[in-house]
């Protein structure tokens, strides 16, 4: 009971009991209605884990290094008679280590605005508490919350939207208004 009542209060819930002798006992719980529950893939990055929501990913991919190519210091991979843009979370949150020569990546959007977010492995699938960052000198681009795997580790959840607007801006300053990005997307 304890670890409910300690998980329920960093919730921002509350617990109470109602015992009457021969009746038995009632369990209230109440949690806040912000709290947002979501099935989520979970990707693995060196030690790091991060959350994507499912909802997001439109497939999950298998690449190998040697599929990876540079144009303009971005990278991208061949998907689907063209391209994809690649985001490594390793690159894109300062993780050390070196790169697999294997690597999974979730697809996200659809067309041109499609991109792949690159993590080291797929972990699974789960369900996961969102707890929002209301902090402003804590906000990331890219990451819409946080979570933890109920062993302690806080896990970053990534958000999709937000990323592929890093991209775009990217790509945007790289390319200028050269139709060439337009060419390689295609």
């Amino acid at each position: 009971m304890a670890v409910v009542k300690d998980t329920v209060e960093r919730l921002s819930g509350t617990i109470a009991l109602d015992s009457e002798p021969g009746q038995g006992t009632r369990f209230t719980i109440r949690l806040p209605l912000t709290l947002a529950i979501a099935d989520a893939l979970l990707g693995r990055v060196g030690t790091e884990f991060f959350a994507v929501p499912q909802s997001a990913v439109r497939e999950a991919i298998e690449v190998t290094a040697a599929e990876v190519r540079q144009i303009e210091g971005h990278e991208i991979i061949p998907y689907r008679q063209g391209s994809l843009a690649l985001v490594r979370l390793a690159q894109l949150f300062g993780i050390d280590g070196v790169p697999p020569a294997r690597f999974h990546v979730f697809v996200i959007g659809s067309g041109a605005a499609a991109i792949g977010i690159a993590v080291d492995r797929i972990v699974g699938q789960r369900e996961i508490v969102v707890r929002t960052i209301v902090d402003p000198l804590v906000r990331v681009e890219g990451v819409s919350g946080a979570t933890d795997l109920g062993d302690g580790r806080v896990v970053l959840i990534i958000d999709p939207a937000a990323l592929a607007r890093v991209v775009k801006r990217r790509t945007a300053r790289s390319f200028g208004s050269s139709s060439e990005w337009g060419r390689i997307r295609a």
